[in-house]
């Protein structure tokens, strides 16, 4: 129970004049995002990485929670890292770098770092969430999402095995608004994409790059890693990209 709690809670170390949000992901929770956080944080940055509404307790609990009540923990994060940060990057992990490019499409960041965020997700019955909404509560996960991720993650991970079937239909919803919108982005963009990522089909990260190509975004794809990238087998050298686009909005030696 001690561990659980440990890994569910929202966490924040205080470094220089740069925030970083850390969002995770659809039915995860903040230690997803934990081990790049600390990383950061040695590193100099100041980082906040919250806890989405519904995540991080029970399914049942997800599933009274939308799409817009994640949106609102998002800006509340920034909120937060503007108290003491006068530059925030915004650094998401899947429907956490969708959260992200919301942000950015309202204007409310200054940089932005995607991992995996969908545009389009990969398993096609995921589209059909809406339909099965009138007979179906709750879906398990894909086996094969969980076996190909299980190699390269850390044991220290909480996550729903069940996805509730309305906070599914709020996401497709999600991604819909944030891709119709994000030619409005005008702020540097990080967008990192997984090769072996069998839940956000990679052709997400090219639809991001078209629609905002006008801020020059950077493109990096990973070989060896999974949907999870901040736990997966490149993590150190994930945590160091985002690092390196980080020091673009600094000009201090410390860093």
């Amino acid at each position: 129970m001690e561990l659980q709690k440990r890994l569910v809670e929202p966490f924040h170390f205080s470094g220089n004049h740069v925030g970083c949000l850390l969002i995770h992901g659809f039915s995860g929770s903040p230690s997803e995002m934990r081990l790049l956080g600390e990383c950061l944080a040695k590193l100099g940055w100041t980082v906040h990485g919250i806890r989405l509404s519904g995540h991080g307790t029970t399914p049942e609990e997800m599933a009274k929670t939308r799409w817009e009540d994640w949106t609102k923990d998002a800006v509340a994060g920034v909120a937060e890292l503007r108290k003491t940060c006068d530059t925030v990057i915004g650094v998401g992990l899947s429907m956490g770098g969708l959260l992200a490019l919301h942000l950015a499409t309202l204007g409310l960041l200054d940089g932005i770092v995607t991992l995996n965020a969908p545009m389009v997700l990969a398993d096609r019955r995921t589209r059909y969430a809406k339909l099965i909404r009138p007979f179906i509560t709750f879906i398990g996960k894909p086996k094969s999402h969980r076996v190909a991720s299980a190699p390269e993650s850390i044991p220290e991970r909480f996550v729903y095995e069940r996805i509730p079937v309305d906070g599914l239909v709020s996401l497709n919803r999600g991604i819909r608004q944030v891709r119709s919108k994000l030619s409005s982005i005008t702020c540097p963009a990080l967008l990192m994409q997984s090769r072996k990522d069998f839940t956000v089909n990679p052709v997400s990260v090219q639809i991001i790059h078209e629609q905002i190509k006008h801020v020059n975004p950077i493109v990096h794809y990973w070989e060896k890693s999974g949907h999870i990238l901040t736990l997966g087998r490149e993590r150190e050298e994930v945590a160091l990209k985002v690092h390196e686009f980080l020091q673009k909005f600094t000009t201090e030696t410390s860093v």
